[in-house]
């Protein structure tokens, strides 16, 4: 895939400034300045992450009333019913209020929808649920901002609503008690990208406080293991109160303060390493969401409110099999879409559908499809009449707006920025397909069609070292708006190259006589348009390589061309 090579640059007077102000490497301060980290002060923060920063959860809209209607319930003695997602985000979200209001001593149950018979948000089982139950109150987590008919149903049958969820806000808000989301327009708080399970922590907070619980630090930090789980697996920028989150919850996980559940999985997973933001999202939060994905999510609930090791391990094995399926039926369905897609021929958007596709994992392949063709993706699973969708976008292309513009021949949908559900009748799909094609030539121009390689510095190898890497793990945790820094060097030399486990570039690459190992992963096939004395441009993350009690520089390749 061609893309544009972009190299970020400061004015050298101004990173001599800010890393002597901070501390830090030119190279480093010229990282965070990408990062629209401009002042000392914000880079301190930044590097510093600390719970002290964490926002008032009372300016979020409607928290006053929601934590003055628990407290109420409380003192009623009321029976609550926390209605979650069936992802990781809702899953966690869903653990942490349970396992909060329980520990306040409330009748709590909850309810995980079933994604194929149920579907995202606030369902007309959940509601029965609770009515069987007796609950006076309903708690979404991670959904319920596009439920009003759901919730008004809810409340027609004499039971509150208090919706927690971060989603885009339609038009109408539902007409529940309370509506928490820091995406309302009226919305005084100072950070818009919390995760679900973030939202429904900032009620905790908010309860904890008015209810002045004995050591309410100590008990609310309990939970961050699960909402860092939870918003690294969501994929929201990890900056800000989510970096905050994240942090502190990594800590935990790697100090042995997390809960069992945690413990189970990695045990099942064959993880004998620190966990990092990334090594979880290739490790325990595909096994979570595979449950939800697959067939029943309320398992995982379970696993993450045990306190029984061997109840844990039982669902973490279930888990790591239903994983173990969902890879395979993936599989398969990434294939059967390659299929259908003429590579020279391409739609502005690409729109496919089939009845044999599971709409577990449609998602995923539509992320698979993303990155292959650099192009909005919309994936239906059709079942008679009906086809659920799932998309994913590219940055310049706004999802939730462009299908809300199509909201007329849609039963329903929902989503943010960079993905979206939608259900629609089956013999609607060629005009949707028409609508949204039109939606993205209307938007985006060729150049928002290409690519962009943002490299955040131009060095030569010989900048590169033990020293540098070191301090370069300051910005852990990477993540959405916080990438691994991407380094560019030009000039290189091939001293030495083999493919190594079939489709991994192993290189041994030289610049004005220094000399460094280099790994790409699956790019087995990039030399191939590159001529033998070329020299090249590349661009690459360097790492730390362990082998054998031996620690060395490595570049990990992402990208290549020519240097002619």
């Amino acid at each position: 895939m061609n893309r544009n090579w972009l190299v970020s640059k400061t004015n050298p007077d101004f990173l001599k400034y800010l890393s002597r102000e901070v501390s830090i490497s030119p190279v480093l301060a010229q990282i965070l300045i990408n990062r629209d980290m401009k002042d000392a002060d914000a880079v301190k923060d930044f590097l510093s992450p600390s719970i002290s920063k964490m926002h008032d959860p009372f300016l979020l809209p409607d928290m006053d009333r929601a934590v003055e209607r628990l407290r109420k319930s409380i003192g009623k003695s009321e029976t609550l019913l926390v209605h979650g997602d069936y992802d990781a985000d809702g899953l966690t979200s869903t653990a942490i209020l349970v396992s909060a209001f329980r520990m306040l001593g409330m009748k709590t149950f909850y309810h995980i929808p079933n994604r194929l018979t149920e579907g995202y948000g606030l369902s007309m089982k959940g509601i029965e649920k609770a009515a069987q139950c007796n609950a006076d109150l309903i708690i979404t987590a991670d959904c319920g901002i596009s439920s009003k008919e759901s919730v008004s149903k809810a409340v027609s049958m004499g039971m509150d609503v208090i919706v927690t969820d971060h989603h885009e806000v339609p038009d109408i808000l539902p007409d529940a008690l309370a509506v928490i989301d820091p995406h309302r327009k009226d919305s005084e708080y100072p950070f818009k990208y919390l995760a679900g399970v973030g939202v429904a922590f900032k009620l905790l907070q908010a309860l904890f406080a008015r209810l002045k619980v004995e050591d309410c630090d100590s008990k609310l930090e309990s939970f961050l293991d699960l909402v860092a789980l939870g918003t690294i697996a969501d994929s929201v920028p990890l900056t800000g109160e989510n970096r905050i989150i994240v942090s502190h919850g990594l800590k935990i996980i790697n100090e042995g303060g997390a809960r069992i559940a945690i413990k189970a999985m990695k045990e099942v997973a064959g993880v004998d390493r620190e966990f990092l933001a990334k090594t979880l999202s290739y490790t325990l939060i595909p096994r979570i969401n595979a449950a939800g994905r697959l067939a029943d999510a309320g398992e995982v609930v379970e696993l993450f409110l045990t306190d029984d090791m061997k109840q844990a391990k039982r669902i973490a094995v279930l888990l790591n099999e239903q994983n173990r399926k969902r890879k395979a039926i993936e599989g398969d369905v990434l294939k059967d879409a390659m299929e259908m897609i003429d590579p020279d021929n391409l739609d502005s958007a690409i729109v496919l559908s089939s009845p044999d596709w599971h709409p577990g994992v449609i998602g995923i392949v539509a992320s698979r499809l993303v990155e292959k063709f650099y192009k909005p993706v919309f994936l239906f699973s059709i079942d008679g009449d009906t086809a659920k969708g799932s998309a994913r976008s590219i940055p310049p292309f706004h999802l939730f707006k462009a299908i809300s513009e199509c909201s007329d021949v849609l039963i329903g949908y929902g989503g943010h920025r960079m993905a979206a559900g939608a259900r629609i009748s089956t013999d609607k799909l060629p005009v949707f397909k028409e609508m949204i094609s039109a939606k993205v030539d209307d938007s985006l121009s060729h150049d928002d069609l290409l690519p962009v390689l943002d490299i955040d510095i131009a060095v030569n190898l010989s900048e590169i070292n033990l020293s540098l890497v070191k301090e370069l793990s300051l910005l852990e945790p990477f993540g959405n708006s916080n990438k691994e820094p991407l380094f560019g060097a030009r000039g290189i030399n091939i001293v030495d190259h083999s493919i190594v486990g079939n489709k991994h570039l192993k290189m041994q690459l030289s610049q004005k006589n220094y000399q460094m190992n280099t790994i790409g992963f699956g790019m087995g096939d990039e030399l191939k348009n590159i001529g033998p004395s070329s020299t090249l441009d590349i661009a690459f993350v360097p790492e730390i390589n362990e082998w054998n009690g031996m620690r060395s520089i490595q570049l990990n390749l992402k990208a290549l061309r020519s240097g002619e």
